[in-house]
């Protein structure tokens, strides 16, 4: 792998990727919040750019190491909803294989995460429908991008089988859960299907961060989006209502038959992953953290048969 990128060597490394003319007058911002990668914006010469370089290590507490080739599965990934869905995603502007490092366009300035907004109780179904008419265009598409082994290394292993570990008295319900999504290889699914991954402006909104794009099982998006909510709603129950409103929007947009037991059940084993798995959610407070544990593992233990049961069941 080339040099990680820093602050200072971003500048000559766009340049020599024909991104920008010259390296004098360029504004580079580092962007904090991920952590599976190095992001820099970049801004000059009448364009603003994003800068993304994967790396093998994640920035979190316990070791989490994922090959860094998934960059390239998210520039074919940008490439295919750029055909499927024009406007959804941002322009890819460069792909190096050998630096795992992507350009894009960077959103404009007043755009911002859908997850702050929520987070700050704005809670819009409009971008809930949005997201679930999109899911639906790609799982319907076709297309063979990422493998199972990155979504293993990025989302089987320090999600489900982490909390397997921990949870040694639950192991064996969690493990029908890994058996089936990793059995299911039918469509393209995103894998990281959360709000902090959509960009939310007044003339568009984009879906970002590809690289967990594999085929695998369409339930595991539907899932993902819809624990992200329900945490939200754990975290502020005064905005619960519109939090279960959106999930609602979002599922009825997607538009395609699903299976709420297995659906509300997984959404319960991602719960419990955001408490105790490598990558727990950083707003929860301590209470939020044993709230969540108790209704996630109420939800995939004996899931409800409908989305209205299951937020009724999160704790107040």
């Amino acid at each position: 792998m080339r040099e990680q990128l820093s602050s200072q060597t971003v500048r000559g490394y766009l340049v020599g990727r024909g991104v920008f003319t010259r390296a004098d007058g360029l504004e580079v911002e580092e962007l904090a919040g991920g952590v599976a990668c190095m992001v820099f914006a970049v801004r000059g010469e009448d364009k603003r750019v994003v800068v993304k370089q994967a790396l093998e290590r994640f920035r979190v507490v316990d070791e989490w190491l994922v090959p860094p080739e998934r960059a390239m599965t998210e520039a074919r990934a940008l490439e295919l909803m750029a055909q499927l869905a024009p406007g959804s995603v941002p322009p890819l502007l460069d792909s190096d294989p050998e630096a795992f490092a992507l350009v894009v366009e960077e959103a404009p300035a007043d755009w911002q995460p859908w997850k702050s907004l929520l987070l700050a109780g704005e809670a819009d179904p409009a971008v809930a429908a949005w997201l679930g008419a999109l899911l639906a265009v790609l799982h319907s598409a076709d297309g063979d991008i990422g493998s199972a082994g990155s979504f293993e290394a990025q989302r089987i292993d320090p999600y489900l089988r982490t909390i397997q570990r921990r949870h040694a008295e639950l192991a064996g319900r969690i493990g029908e859960y890994i058996e089936r999504l990793v059995d299911t290889t039918c469509c393209v699914v995103h894998g990281d299907y959360s709000p902090k991954n959509v960009l939310v402006g007044h003339d568009g909104l984009w879906v970002i961060d590809w690289e967990v794009a594999h085929r695998g099982d369409p339930t595991f998006d539907l899932a993902f989006l819809l624990n992200h909510l329900m945490l939200k709603t754990i975290h502020s129950p005064q905005v619960g209502a519109g939090y279960e409103t959106c999930g609602r929007a979002f599922l009825e947009a997607y538009g395609q038959e699903v299976d709420m037991e297995y659906l509300l059940g997984l959404v319960g084993c991602l719960m419990l992953a955001r408490v105790d798995g490598k990558s727990p959610a950083e707003y929860l407070t301590d209470t939020d953290r044993e709230h969540a544990r108790t209704a996630g593992i109420a939800l995939f233990s004996d899931p409800p048969g409908s989305l209205a049961e299951a937020w009724a069941g999160l704790p107040p």
